[in-house]
C-alpha cells in the first residue's frame, strides 16, 4: 500500500529535486497510514455487525424463536447420510422427522467361511438383519436428535418420527411407515456411553416417551399402526419428501 502511494506521489518528480522528493515521500508515508487507519476501521465496523448478527441470532436460538430454530435446523440436516427435518417448534420442544433404511435395504449377503476354511457367502438369517437394521435406525435417529440438541441450544426436548422413505400409488400419494416414534429430554443425553453401547440400547434407555413394534422371534421392526394415531398421520401429511430427496 505505502509502495503504490510512494509511486504516485514521485510521479513527475526529478531525481534531482531531492527536497521535493523527500517531502513527497513524507506526503506518501502518510497518506498510507490514513489509508491504513481508514481499513482498520472499516473492518472493525463490519466485524461488530457480524458479531451483533451472529449475537442476535444465537439470542434466537437460545429464546426458541419458532423461524430461527427450524432455519439452523434445516441447514445443520442438509448434509446428514438420513434426511432428516424439523417439522416445527412448540416452546422449548422440536418435533423431527428423519428418514430411515428399510429392513429389505440391509445387505442380503454377508461372507463367511466354510467348516473346511474355504470363503464363501452365505445369506444372512433373518434374525441377524432384524438386528442390523434396528441397530441402523436408532442410529439415524440419534444422530440427528444429538445434532438438534447441539445446534439449537434453547431446546430441551425432541420429538422424532423415523419413517421409511414412500413409494408412490397409482393415484401420486404417499404412504409412508413410521418405525419409531419417540422423545428425548437433552438432560437424558447426559452421561450416554456413545462409543461403547449399541444404538438400539440407547434408543431404549435415554427416550422419555418411545413407541415401537418388533414381531416375532427375530423382533423385526413393523410399522406402527397409524388408523388410531391422528397426531402421527397429521405429522407425516406435512412431510415434504420431495425436499427431503426421498
Amino acid at each position: 500500500m505505502e509502495q503504490r502511494h510512494r509511486k504516485a506521489s514521485l510521479r513527475g518528480i526529478s531525481i534531482f529535486a531531492r527536497g521535493r522528493r523527500r517531502d513527497a515521500l513524507a506526503q506518501a508515508a502518510a497518506a498510507a497510514q490514513s489509508e491504513i487507519h481508514a481499513r482498520e476501521l472499516e473492518l472493525a465496523k463490519q466485524r461488530a455487525a457480524a458479531q451483533a448478527q451472529l449475537d442476535a441470532e444465537w439470542a434466537q436460538l437460545q429464546a426458541n424463536d419458532p423461524d430461527a430454530v427450524i432455519a439452523t435446523l434445516a441447514a445443520a440436516f442438509e448434509d446428514n447420510d438420513a434426511a432428516a427435518a424439523p417439522l416445527g417448534v412448540t416452546g422449548d420442544e422440536a418435533t423431527l422427522v428423519v428418514i430411515v433404511p428399510t429392513l429389505a435395504g440391509m445387505p442380503q449377503k454377508k461372507p463367511e467361511v466354510t467348516p473346511t476354511g474355504r470363503p464363501t457367502i452365505k445369506a444372512v438369517p433373518k434374525k441377524e438383519a432384524a438386528v442390523w437394521h434396528a441397530t441402523a435406525v436408532a442410529g439415524c435417529i440419534l444422530v440427528t436428535v444429538k445434532e438438534a440438541f447441539a445446534v439449537a441450544p434453547g431446546l430441551n426436548s425432541v420429538r422424532i418420527v423415523a419413517a421409511t422413505t414412500p413409494e408412490r400409488d397409482a393415484y401420486g400419494n404417499r404412504h409412508p411407515d413410521v418405525l419409531v416414534a419417540a422423545r428425548f429430554e437433552r438432560d437424558w443425553l447426559d452421561g450416554v456411553q456413545w462409543t461403547t453401547t449399541e444404538s438400539a440400547r440407547i434408543l431404549n434407555d435415554v427416550t422419555s416417551e418411545l413407541q415401537l413394534k418388533q414381531v416375532g422371534v427375530s423382533k423385526t421392526l413393523t410399522p406402527l399402526p397409524l388408523d388410531e394415531q391422528p397426531e402421527l398421520q397429521a405429522l407425516l401429511s406435512a412431510i415434504d419428501y420431495e425436499e427431503l430427496g426421498a
